[in-house]
């Protein structure tokens, strides 16, 4: 039995099997909902015809539906209308995965459950350490997850709950725009007030300091020009209503560096606030999604250098596909477990 799972976020839908095999497409929900089942039916044509899949999702946050539940109930039904022979199954937040009519009528546990199945598989195939924090840096959100024995300490959580309490940070490496991390910058002796328009996201800042690789994020530059070193230091300077023949090159770069900087110290904050709520769990760190680059810097902010022990800090994969796609990694771990239990 070949089993994959997939992961349908609002701008991404990601898929894995349990070889080691991650794929990403780029797919803005919001701009043609409709297209969802087209694209499905495209991912899975070579599938075999004897595959079982599991599904988590994010999607229904997206704006084209009017609510959450809404969402849910689309997405659920895109699938399982599409991929009726592989039998979908529906990842919660409670760990359990469920038919489409129940994911619909629990709509509220089936919504961004994600995070749940991240966090719950890395700790639990861990037989080392089976207790610690996830930290899953996305190209548009961050999750922070304290774990203890395989499970994360709170469950059937949602997303306004994840927004209070630190665990979710919606900011990322990639899709994020600037002026939603930093407000204002020191440039030539004087505090410049950045523009509020979507002229450069998080992307062409960590891009620009060839951090990410160029082609990441190429379908959603916030000019529609190439997702190129040279095309987002003239993204960046717009920031600051210049263009580039009005800064020069280490301007540009210190523009960077103060939005990095901005950056960590916000996703550090929140890891702080997560960490102090949760004095039991050890620091034991698993990293993972595409800003894993940045996670050791923004954890050794968080963490006190008066600890006794340092950080252990490990990234999930130093392949950049499986590293983005661990959730949908783990509802397929989880198809499989559950078809084994009940075989």
């Amino acid at each position: 039995m070949h089993y994959f799972g997939f992961d349908i976020g609002g701008a991404n839908i990601k898929w894995s099997d349990l070889d080691g095999n991650a794929f990403e497409i780029p797919f803005a929900i919001w701009h043609d909902p409709k297209q969802l089942p087209s694209i499905l039916s495209n991912i899975t044509s070579n599938f075999p015809n004897e595959a079982r899949v599991g599904v988590t999702m994010t999607a229904e946050l997206a704006d084209c539906f009017e609510t959450k539940r809404d969402g849910v109930k689309f997405i659920v039904d895109s699938v399982t209308n599409t991929l009726p022979q592989y039998k979908p199954l529906f990842y919660q937040t409670n760990g359990r995965l469920c038919g489409g009519s129940d994911a619909i009528k629990n709509w509220n546990q089936t919504a961004a459950s994600n995070w749940h199945a991240t966090s719950s598989y890395l700790f639990s195939m861990d037989k080392v350490n089976d207790s610690g924090f996830v930290i899953d840096i996305g190209s548009t959100t961050t999750d922070i997850i304290p774990v203890i024995n395989g499970s994360p300490v709170n469950s059937n959580q949602n997303d306004f709950n994840r927004l209070a309490n630190g665990q979710l940070v919606y900011a990322g490496v990639g899709r994020t725009p600037v002026f939603g991390i930093l407000s204002e910058l020191n440039l030539r002796d004087s505090v410049v007030t950045i523009a509020r328009e979507n002229f450069a996201t998080m992307a062409d800042i960590f891009r620009w300091r060839k951090e990410t690789a160029e082609e990441l994020d190429s379908n959603a530059t916030a000019d529609g020009r190439p997702a190129s070193r040279l095309d987002s230091g003239n993204r960046i300077t717009r920031l600051v209503c210049a263009d580039s023949s009005e800064l020069d090159t280490d301007e540009i770069y210190s523009i960077s560096h103060q939005a990095k900087e901005a950056f960590v110290s916000l996703i550090a904050q929140q890891l702080k606030k997560v960490v102090s709520n949760h004095r039991a769990v050890p620091f034991v760190f698993k990293t993972l999604g595409r800003g894993t680059f940045i996670a050791e810097e923004i954890i050794h902010e968080a963490i006190s250098k008066s600890v006794v022990a340092p950080p252990s800090i490990v990234a999930y994969s130093a392949n950049l596909a499986l590293n983005q796609s661990v959730p949908a990694l783990a509802v397929a771990h989880f198809r499989a477990q559950l078809d084994r239990r009940i075989s």
